[in-house]
């Protein structure tokens, strides 16, 4: 491949040996020496969102780490541990997720409102400095006018919808973002301009739906949590391609994105049910052209790592290859992994490969 297309970059031999020593200490220690936090994020904004966090508040690298669709912070609990001695990681549970509230009844879950939620947290964690306002119009969005760019001073790991929520990020933020570390997730979903009349009608049909209570067939409950897993299990198999997940991956998300509530029928009974917002599932009345997604992944200006999987989300042509050759030159490193699926990072059998990949890739220092 050319230089702007896909390339494995050559990290420097120092730098690769330092991070994989603290990578295997990371491994190496015992349970409690990486033991996880619970966050509530007060947002300026008036928003409460949920997080997990694991290493040194004080660490020098910091990470906001972004999970899936339908998914929630316990994604990273296979990869966050395993960087807690260099990083301080922060994995958020985007709005309508995990143990963050759902959205109001008349906002949409996209990419880009997910992308201000993650820009909310940034700023609620202090991470975010301020940066220039590109309109130079001083309407009062937080941004300041004729400001000093700011250091880059935090990294972006992202999976699936994640990952392109990170890309967004990292293109809005260019002079802030260190480090971008994607797994399974390249820049958000594209829909094709002849499709939008179709999708708006769909998005308008269900969000009148939604707000006028008229949700459809009660939610399912589940006896036992390895109930609700299989579950999990058994949506990874209709995922697009050869997908799927394992157990003890379901068990991990559906674990931090159950509750209980009283089970059908009464009785005093308990069961399980999802704390998603069902709303996730409902199409936006917006998409993003691939047009759009170029423009977003050329501004991106940080390294950039990218991990597949064998089996994971299907990356078609030349649409993929078109998002590669957009990247700056010399900034992107793609890892294909021999084996794995969607939730390479959280399977057992392939965590440990995406760990050796992304964690020396976050902790390396840069140039200059």
């Amino acid at each position: 491949a050319n230089g702007r297309g896909r390339r494995f970059r050559e990290m420097r031999g120092a730098a690769v040996l330092i991070a994989l020593a603290i990578m295997a200490v990371a491994c190496a220690a015992p349970a409690g020496a990486f033991a996880r936090e619970e966050l509530s994020l007060a947002c300026r904004s008036g928003a409460r969102l949920a997080a997990l966090a694991w290493g040194d508040a004080r660490a020098p690298v910091r990470v906001l780490a972004l999970h899936g669709w339908m998914d929630n912070a316990a994604s990273f609990e296979a990869l966050a541990p395993a960087l807690a001695h260099g990083c301080r990681v922060v994995a958020l549970d985007l709005p309508g997720h995990g143990r963050s509230p759902h959205a109001a009844c008349s906002a949409e879950y996209s990419a880009v409102e997910h992308a201000f939620s993650a820009y909310d947290a940034l700023d609620a964690l202090g991470w975010l400095a301020p940066v220039p306002d590109a309109a130079g119009d001083g309407d009062g969005s937080g941004l300041v006018d004729g400001a000093t760019p700011a250091p880059r001073a935090f990294s972006l790991l992202g999976h699936s919808l994640g990952g392109g929520i990170a890309c967004l990020l990292a293109s809005a933020l260019p002079e802030q973002v260190r480090r971008l570390a994607l797994v399974e997730g390249f820049g958000p979903l594209a829909r094709p301009p002849e499709a939008f009349a179709a999708q708006l009608r769909d998005s308008l049909r269900k969000r009148h739906a939604a707000a006028t209570g008229e949700h459809g067939p009660r939610e399912r409950t589940y006896s036992t949590l390895d109930e609700a897993a299989a579950a999990r299990v058994n949506g990874a198999k209709r995922l697009p391609g050869k997908q799927f997940m394992s157990m003890g991956a379901a068990r991990v998300l559906a674990e931090r994105g159950t509750v209980h509530v009283d089970a059908p029928g009464g009785g005093g009974a308990r069961a399980l049910r999802f704390s998603h917002d069902r709303r996730l599932a409902h199409p936006n009345a917006q998409a993003f052209h691939e047009e759009q997604i170029l423009n977003v992944l050329a501004a991106v200006s940080c390294p950039t790592m990218l991990v597949q999987a064998r089996h994971g989300w299907p990356r078609p042509e030349p649409g993929f290859g078109e998002r590669v050759r957009a990247m700056q030159p010399g900034l992107l490193t793609v890892v294909d992994l021999p084996e794995g699926s969607h939730y390479a990072h959280l399977d057992e059998e392939t965590a440990a490969a995406v760990q050796r990949a992304i964690g020396p890739f976050l902790l390396e220092e840069d140039e200059g």
